[in-house]
Order: C-alpha cells, then structure tokens, then sequence
C-alpha cells in the first residue's frame, strides 16, 4: 500500500490536490509535497519507519481501545451494580428527556465514574501485557547490578494484581479510583506506562472510551448472552478479545 501510494503520488503533476491522509502525511513529510507541514531530522520518512508507524497507530491507536471497551462491556455486565451506577451517572449528565445527544467536553470530564471503571477495567484485564526498558548506565535492580544496555520487561499484569498494593486484587472495584481522593492508585496504575515514554495518546484514548461508554450505555441495554460463559481472550503483546456474544436493545 505504501509503495502504491507513492508511486500516485510521484505519477501526480505539480499542484495537484492530494488526499489528506495519514498515509500521504508520512510519504510526503520534508517534501516539496509535505500537505500536513510534518518535519523530521532526517529528511522524507522511508517506507520501513512508514510501515513502523502505521502499525503503531493501528495497535496503540485502535486495537487497544477496541478490546479495552470489549473487556468494558463484559465487567459492566458480571457486575450489575458497577453499571447501575454508572447508568445514574451517565443519566445525570445526559437526561434521557434530551432529544439531542451532543457531548461537549464539560460533560465528558463529569464522567468520573465511567473514568473509574476504565481504570479498573485495564487493572483486572490490561490490554498491554508489558513494556520494554534499556539502561543507558549500570545499575541496581532487586540486589542485582545489570550493566547498561539491559532489557527489562516491565509485567504489567503481574504489578496491576499484586495484593501488595491492591486489596482483594481479583475483584472489579472502580471505586479503588473513584474514591481515590490522594491520588495514590493513579500512580499505582500502569495503564499508560509513565516517565518520558509515557503514552502520548492517552488522552485521546480516554476520551474515545468516555464518548463510548456515554453513546452506547445511554441508549442500549447490553447484556451477555450466557452470563456464565467466562471471557474469551489471548493474551501476547497485547490482550485480545476472542469473542464476545451480547445481546443489545434500546433502553426505553
């Protein structure tokens, strides 16, 4: 594909107007085409760090979200108190008396609550397994000196269920978040790693999730088709969804 549209845009004449894409941003960033006015130290970006960043985009920028709002649905349904009260949360910021259903960012940054079962959500289920780190100088780790250069993968899952730092760490709790007045598990979760390679879609990505929750909760009822089928997921890099059988219909 990549190769493809380069070549288009190579065949077009001078002045010709070009699509405004993702993909046509990348190939034509620090070129006399450059449509997004994108700049780089290296000059026009090569086909393999283009397929490097499409890839990035669709399993940072789509995948994870999707199989966040999957794993979402399945806690909201295992636990009917956790969504009653999400309902009276969403209901309260978007009366059902509305015929109109526009969410401002005023009303997204209300939805604590749906903020809370996010959190709490990627905590029992993250969808990204691990992270990789490097040292760039010796040190110490665990009573261990590691030379620099060594690779350590941090287990998010393993830090997310330890009893340690998260009682009864095997039960759906948002209001470990919702309640958490100090900010003390904020920085206990892993779900955007953190330091300078934080994620810096985060913020789109709670947002994307939030208008979901709002959109979806507020006008359907969703429910398992079998409540006592477990969840259906595979876990490498990333946690995927498998399969996921609702059965959905509006909420009256």
């Amino acid at each position: 594909m990549i190769k493809k549209r380069r070549k288009e845009i190579e065949e077009m004449p001078n002045g010709a107007e070009m699509k405004v894409d993702m993909l046509t941003s990348l190939i034509t960033a620090n070129t006399t085409r450059n449509i997004a006015n994108m700049k780089t130290e290296d000059g026009p970006i090569t086909d393999d760090v283009i397929s490097g960043n499409l890839l990035d985009a669709f399993l940072a920028g789509t995948d994870v979200t999707a199989n966040s709002f999957c794993f979402i649905t399945y806690y909201l349904c295992k636990y009917p108190h956790v969504k009653q009260k999400m309902l009276s949360e969403i209901d309260s910021i978007f009366p059902k008396s509305s015929a109109k259903f526009y969410i401002s960012n005023d009303e997204l940054i209300k939805l604590k609550y749906c903020e809370a079962i996010i959190k709490e959500t990627n905590r029992m289920r993250t969808v990204t397994t691990f992270i990789m780190r490097y040292t760039v100088e010796e040190c110490e780790v665990a009573g261990f000196k590691w030379p620099a250069g060594t690779q350590f993968h941090l287990n998010f899952l393993g830090a997310d269920h330890n009893p340690k730092f998260w009682p009864n760490p095997e039960v759906f709790d948002p209001d470990r978040f919702y309640n958490d007045q100090d900010g003390q598990n904020k920085h206990l979760s892993l779900m955007f790693g953190g330091g300078h390679r934080i994620c810096p879609g985060r913020k789109l990505a709670m947002t994307e999730l939030l208008i979901l929750m709002a959109s979806v909760y507020k006008n359907y009822n969703v429910e398992l088709v079998n409540m006592n089928e477990p969840l259906k997921y595979h876990a490498g890099i990333t946690t995927i969804c498998q399969e996921l059988k609702v059965r959905i219909s509006p909420r009256v």
